[in-house]
């Protein structure tokens, strides 16, 4: 009978203990030693009208900031449909400008009679393109 109960008592130690166990903490790998590095070269639109009248002249301003370099070309581009990952799907573009960073930028167009006008800023520095969203400007006739 003592064994007996010598066994319910280990038995429920056991039990008691098991609930106890802390599983081992996860290990998180260390960050590789070599992290890709963004583009240090950014292109902001600063500033353009929402809406126009037609035919009106209207500007975009935009600039090319982020670390010191030569702006080989910088440009708005635009078009009446939307563009896809290239730019050159707009079709037209602004004044090319060049310069070194950072810097500041104005494109004057011309409104069409009608249609929206999409557009994106970009900007190749040191042999890379840097290009903003692209962004909708509505024509009120």
């Amino acid at each position: 009978m003592l064994f007996r109960k010598w066994i319910i008592v280990l038995i429920a130690l056991f039990v008691l203990f098991s609930g106890c166990v802390r599983a081992p903490p996860e290990i998180t790998p260390a960050p590789s030693a070599t992290p890709s590095a963004p583009s240090p070269f950014t292109v902001n639109v600063t500033s353009y009208p929402g809406n126009v009248k037609g035919e009106a002249n209207f500007t975009i301003q935009w600039e090319v900031s982020g670390g010191a370099g030569n702006i080989t070309h910088t440009a708005v581009h635009f078009g009446f449909k939307s563009g896809g990952p290239d730019v050159k799907d707009y079709g037209r573009f602004s004044k090319v400008y060049t310069g070194k960073i950072p810097q500041q930028f104005i494109a004057e167009l011309i409104a069409p009679e009608s249609g929206p006008i999409y557009f994106r800023a970009h900007a190749m520095v040191e042999g890379k393109d840097v290009y903003t969203p692209e962004y909708i400007i509505t024509i009120n006739p």
